[in-house]
């Protein structure tokens, strides 16, 4: 009975050493399979933070695959920020706002050689002169220099002293006193039966010929002389007066060039003044006509046979201006109308021309009676631009402004707006791949990077991508997470 006892009491004791082993075996079983989720959990924690006015979320850009010997050397793997959701007023002092958020498009664009270029006059047409028609003193002057003149408004007062067109006057008054007596005479025989009357009648007949032919020739004369028609009809022959002062007026413009039914002359170098003597043909005063300039653009030898090319398949050409602020402007659909067919022998150049349409604004200054009328034209002569000639298309891209795309040390990058938190907006960045730039646009490939449709910033992309990668680099410093509670300032 007492061996019986021993022996169960062995075998308890050993009993509960294997149950106590077994129980060892499972609790480290349970323990390598919740430290992975235990480490998920840490590193889901410190995948947000908020930075003042930044909100950023870490998306860890590619998964580490670690050996044994990697996960004992090192604790968690370092993550990079691709979005970053920004306050009202980030957004604000980096000028974003609703209006600089537009949807992406893809269509065709087309490459374009540049050409500097320079505004100038249409030879024989931008400049009139206006000669005095008659010989004479100057008795008024109607405008003065820098005042705008439509065409048929008087200029000048000219008094007549040249006694040859005074002389011509009166003849010509002394030619239509005697016509009026012939018709007369004519008209009173015509009553009259007698036999001696046809002859008369013949008589007066030749002599009326005789007189309109004098009439015509004086008439020729006057006008030779700077009379005009009207002037001679009014005066002449219907007041039968001598003239004594011509009024010259601005000319007509020939045909209307800028396509507006208003013209307009602008009086520069007026030449005379009130008393002077001017002889017949003298320049009285110089009128500007800038409705239609012409750009005139520097060919060099290499882009000689492009541009020949672009003049024959009539290439969209665009004229780049300066703005205000050091931005751009361009006047979109112009032609080139010729190259030059000469080398220029110094600089080894040629020259090509394009039309250009011009734009005026109007002001008045009022002074009593006296209104003075101000043009300003919004393209002068001797203005410095830049020519864009097309000459290859890319095909299915998508364009956005300079300011739409960042540098990030070895690739480009945009950002999309993929939601909002609370008030903040959310920006993602996406890498692309640029196909061509120019001065304010940058084409980039539709390869997927980005689709149509995708509201991006088309401003600020730079600040921007300057606040993620600072977010970036204290992540960095921290030591591999970002905890709450860290500023950006």
């Amino acid at each position: 009975m007492k061996k019986i006892q021993q022996f169960i009491r062995r075998n308890i004791t050993v009993a509960i050493i294997v149950l106590l082993l077994l129980l060892t075996g499972v609790f480290y079983v349970v323990v390598a399979q919740v430290e992975p989720i235990r480490i998920s959990v840490v590193n889901a924690a410190k995948d947000t933070a908020v930075f003042g006015d930044f909100v950023q979320y870490i998306f860890p850009t590619e998964q580490h695959e670690k050996s044994e010997h990697s996960i004992e050397q090192e604790t968690m793997p370092q993550s990079q920020l691709v979005e970053i959701s920004l306050s009202p007023s980030a957004a604000k002092n980096i000028g974003l706002d609703d209006s600089s958020i537009k949807p992406v498009t893809a269509g065709d664009y087309y490459k374009s050689l540049t050409l500097p270029a320079i505004v100038t006059q249409r030879q024989g047409f931008s400049v009139v002169f206006v000669p005095s028609p008659v010989t004479g003193v100057v008795s008024k002057v109607y405008r003065e220099e820098g005042v705008s003149v439509s065409p048929d408004e008087p200029l000048f007062d000219i008094q007549l002293n040249q006694q040859e067109i005074l002389k011509g006057q009166a003849d010509y008054l002394a030619l239509l006193k005697k016509r009026e007596i012939n018709a007369a005479e004519i008209e009173r025989l015509k009553g009259l039966d007698y036999e001696i009357i046809p002859k008369r009648q013949r008589e007066l007949a030749y002599e009326k010929e005789q007189i309109d032919r004098e009439i015509a020739v004086v008439k020729k004369i006057l006008l030779a002389q700077g009379l005009t028609d009207e002037s001679i009809a009014e005066s002449l022959e219907k007041q039968e007066q001598i003239i004594r002062n011509v009024t010259v007026a601005a000319p007509k413009i020939n045909g209307n060039n800028n396509g507006t039914s208003e013209q307009t002359y602008t009086v520069e170098n007026l030449n005379v003044a009130a008393g002077k003597n001017v002889t017949v043909g003298e320049s009285l005063c110089q009128l500007s006509d800038y409705s239609k300039l012409v750009i005139k653009g520097k060919v060099f030898a290499a882009n000689e046979n492009l541009v020949s090319k672009a003049l024959e398949t009539k290439s969209r050409v665009s004229a780049i201006f300066e703005g205000e602020n050091g931005t751009h402007f361009s006047v979109p659909n112009l032609q080139i109308s010729f190259i030059d067919n000469n080398i220029d022998s110094k600089n080894g150049i040629l020259y090509c021309y394009v039309d250009l349409i011009n734009h005026f604004k109007r002001h008045e200054i009022v002074q009593g009676k006296n209104i003075r009328k101000y043009t300003q034209w919004q393209f002068k002569p001797s203005r410095r631009c830049e020519l864009d000639i097309e000459y290859e298309t890319l095909s299915n891209c998508i364009v956005l402004p300079l300011d739409a795309v960042a540098d990030d040390v070895n690739e480009r990058c945009v950002f999309e707006w993929v939601g909002n938190d609370d008030e903040n907006k959310i920006w993602r960045k996406k890498t692309v791949r640029v196909l061509y730039q120019k001065r304010d646009i940058v084409a980039i490939a539709n390869d997927g990077a980005i689709y149509p449709g995708a509201k991006i910033a088309t401003k600020g992309a730079a600040l921007i991508l300057a606040a993620l990668n600072a977010a970036n680099q204290r992540n960095s410093n921290s030591g591999g997470g970002i905890q709450h509670g860290d500023h950006v300032h």
